[in-house]
């Protein structure tokens, strides 16, 4: 199924979350914007776009929900391009006034993103003109409770962010740690079931059409964690580490205990569930991290790949 040429679909990888931009006439909307350690490519291809749509301005960004992989150009690209609005779900406003709180997932998990002033909000159940159509905003707590994805039933196309991708969607904590979140994607998985979507727009990996095929995988991987907390808690510091590690690049090996040690997740994870000695865990980190094909080590230093 081909876009509109009003809609531009820009993929980047699992660092930086996809961007979805639109055209209204001379002026020009993004939906999230990436990792702010790669600002630099984000602006590039932003402006790409920009200039095939014949120098078009870019007038708002939209944010799905405040993690920093969905948030991190925001301040660059508002800077770059004067009078540009940003606009953040409703539900997420508390958090942005409280920045870097631990549910926001920055210096508790050893991310960074650059804090910014917001001029609008949207809520559940607004309607949304963008690209000439018009988008329904859909609440789709879970992985973040105040998140926010985009449906239009006209061009039955779904943008996804990180409520639902192709195999999967994104992480929802321990129930021992919080239990609101696990129930809250088992009803977004159930809302989203109810749309009539012909094509998703993910906030990572790349477009795809089997709705149903992805709603049953993620719905059934969901269900495989509700029954080990344990199980989702390897999987969330895993996953930490490995993000932390492809924007650090490389980290000395004897740093690890420390680092576990300091950062909040794997402090406190490996306090609640883990229960090891700051090296004990460090060292399990790293077997997973290498296990996963997401990191090696050299000589003394660990090195993303």
């Amino acid at each position: 199924m081909m876009l509109p040429p009003s809609i531009a679909f820009i993929q980047r990888d699992w660092l930086s979350a996809n961007h979805v931009m639109f055209r209204d006439g001379d002026s020009a909307t993004l939906i999230d914007s990436g990792y702010g350690k790669f600002n630099d490519v984000t602006i590039a291809k932003v402006d790409a776009v920009l200039n095939d749509w014949h120098g078009a301005t870019l007038d708002r960004i939209v944010i799905t929900h405040i993690h920093s992989d969905h948030i991190g150009g925001n301040a660059a690209l508002q800077r770059l391009h004067a009078g540009c609005s940003i606009t953040v779900p409703i539900d997420e406003q508390s958090a942005l006034v409280n920045w870097d709180a631990p549910e926001q997932m920055l210096s508790y998990a050893d991310q960074e993103a650059e804090r910014f002033a917001w001029d609008d909000v949207i809520e559940p159940g607004q309607t949304v003109p963008m690209g000439g159509e018009s988008w329904q905003a859909i609440a789709t707590p879970g992985h973040d409770m105040g998140s926010l994805v985009f449906y239009s039933p006209k061009l039955r196309i779904l943008i996804s962010a990180d409520a639902l991708w192709e195999n999967s969607s994104g992480f929802v904590p321990p129930q021992a740690i919080d239990p609101k979140p696990l129930a809250a994607q088992r009803a977004t998985f159930e809302r989203l079931a109810a749309l009539d979507v012909a094509l998703v727009i993910p906030g990572h990996g790349g477009m795809f059409t089997d709705y149903s095929g992805a709603l049953k995988r993620a719905s059934e991987k969901l269900e495989l964690f509700a029954s080990d907390d344990l199980r989702v808690a390897k999987s969330v510091v895993k996953g930490m580490f490995i993000f932390s590690m492809m924007w650090r690049g490389s980290m000395p090996v004897t740093d690890l205990p420390g680092y576990a040690a300091r950062v909040g997740v794997h402090r406190d994870y490996n306090a609640q569930f883990f229960k090891m000695s700051d090296e004990a865990f460090a060292d399990w980190l790293l077997s997973e991290a290498v296990r996963a094909g997401k990191v090696r080590v050299e000589g003394d230093a660990i090195v993303s790949v």
